[in-house]
């Protein structure tokens, strides 16, 4: 006889067990399944490990450039012994406290792969034991995978993922990274620092293509200034495994050229896990790349069941994977929120870091608006002097008749964590002119998004305008 509940998510990711406790703390009966690690793709193989990775990265660039300020050592290694146990440590540590948290919320825990037998039923299969889970609704949150290029076929030790990767079971010599998306970038950034010779080759004509063309172009330099070779426009046509090389034919606007590897890292985008659910047995409606279609309450077209994260396409991120995790569990509840954010923040932690939120200066500019920009540099702020950290700026793009913000970028240190004001005053509908009236604490990084407030009207304080 199978269990019953009144909601059952399948995966706990960010956005899987925020639903979980939401769930359970407005009193309904709920269970997870979860086929391998608590935490998701997120803590175990992605945001955080790959952040311990790049935080000690950083301090290695951090130290040696200490030098201009008189700070010296000599030798500046990292073990990397001691950096993967620092990651391992991080990811156990934060993947058991979502169980603890899911175990104190009274949430019912089912470790397995699970398929829907009906609309109201799955199957969770582990190992040789099968067994079936009744639930009145359920949250769909299985994320996504990383896809596979038809001429760079993974193998787990020549040609890998970002799983793969961020275990750094070894540093290459030559290392090829194909896509200068976020993933690309920052694993870019973890190799290079290790001492790796790192090349990028991405097809789009720019570095984090889809960012804002300012903080892609800047962002490009400060990876070439640390030694990178980045091929724009371009894609790789076949490649060869040999005696452990990767042999590559890499198409450039200059021509074909072949190139050799020790380890070639595939960063290329990814695809939704919503195959083997047996999702289309029952009308629940996915798009033409297989994420499931849902609502502004994350509903489906089959009404019980609900979608939440990368599955449900939008953007990848694993705090929009939370935030609709609540708001799928308060749907189901009864209550009214919904998943209709205006200000949906990003970042990229390469060095400097990079965030952002709203339209991009070229996307405000196809939205037919007229737009008015400020922009303002690190290096006119007395905190980014004192401490090494002038290389940067922030931009702010606003409607040039009702001074609403539409966007803003930052590409900085701190950038990730400055940004969050920026989400409060987008999501309240704020303007340019409220934003510059907002006092930030002198000194600190801060300031320069208060001025490139202020520069949006050419009355910023410590530039010319």
């Amino acid at each position: 006889m199978s269990e019953k509940y009144k909601l059952v998510v399948i995966g706990a990711g960010p956005g899987g067990y925020v639903a979980a406790i939401r769930a359970a703390q407005l009193g309904i009966k709920t269970a997870i399944v979860e086929k391998e690690y608590m935490g998701g793709v997120c803590l175990n193989w992605g945001c955080i490990p790959s952040k311990a990775l790049l935080y000690a990265t950083e301090l290695k660039r951090t130290i040696e450039g200490a030098k201009r300020i008189g700070v010296t050592a000599d030798n500046v290694s990292i073990d990397l012994d001691k950096l993967r146990k620092h990651k391992d440590d991080t990811v156990k540590r934060l993947t058991g406290g979502v169980k603890l948290l899911l175990d104190k919320a009274g949430v019912k825990i089912f470790n397995g792969t699970a398929s829907f037998v009906s609309a109201t039923e799955i199957e969770i299969v582990n190992g040789n034991d099968k067994q079936k889970v009744e639930g009145e609704n359920f949250v769909i949150s299985t994320g996504t995978t990383p896809f596979e290029l038809p001429m760079l076929k993974f193998d787990g030790k020549n040609i890998i993922g970002a799983r793969e990767a961020i275990s750094v079971p070894d540093v290459p010599k030559e290392m090829l990274v194909v896509g200068a998306g976020p993933i690309g970038v920052e694993m870019a950034t973890v190799y290079q620092t290790l001492g790796s010779k790192v090349t990028i080759v991405e097809v789009l004509d720019a570095v984090l293509p889809l960012l804002d063309a300012d903080i892609s172009a800047t962002s490009e330099k400060a990876l070439k200034k640390q030694g990178m070779d980045i091929l724009i426009s371009s894609k790789v046509m076949d490649s060869k495994v040999a005696n452990n090389k990767v042999k590559v034919t890499i198409e450039t606007s200059k021509g074909k050229e072949e190139k050799t590897f020790d380890k070639v890292l595939v960063a290329a985008g990814m695809k939704p896990n919503s195959g083997g659910l047996n999702l289309e047995k029952f009308g629940v409606k996915l798009d033409d790349k297989g994420y499931i279609v849902v609502d502004k309450k994350m509903q489906s077209s089959v009404k019980n069941i609900y979608a939440i994260g990368d599955v449900a396409g939008g953007v990848l991120l694993a705090h929009k994977a939370s935030h609709e995790g609540v708001v799928a569990a308060e749907s189901i509840a009864g209550g009214a929120e919904t998943a209709d954010w205006k200000a949906v923040p990003y970042a990229v932690f390469t060095d400097p870091e990079i965030a952002g939120i709203g339209m991009t200066e070229k996307e405000a500019q196809a939205s037919g608006r007229k737009i008015k920009v400020g922009m303002f540099p690190y290096r006119a702020v007395g905190k980014a002097i004192a401490t090494l950290a002038s290389d940067g700026f922030t931009k702010i793009i606003s409607d040039a008749d009702s001074d609403e913000i539409l966007g803003i970028h930052i590409f900085g240190p701190h950038a990730g964590d400055i940004i969050y004001s920026g989400t409060i005053i987008m999501e309240m509908d704020g303007t340019a002119e409220d934003l510059s009236r907002m006092m930030a604490v002198h000194p600190t990084l801060s300031e320069a998004l208060m001025e490139a407030a202020m520069n949006v009207d050419k009355r910023a304080i410590h530039i010319p305008n």
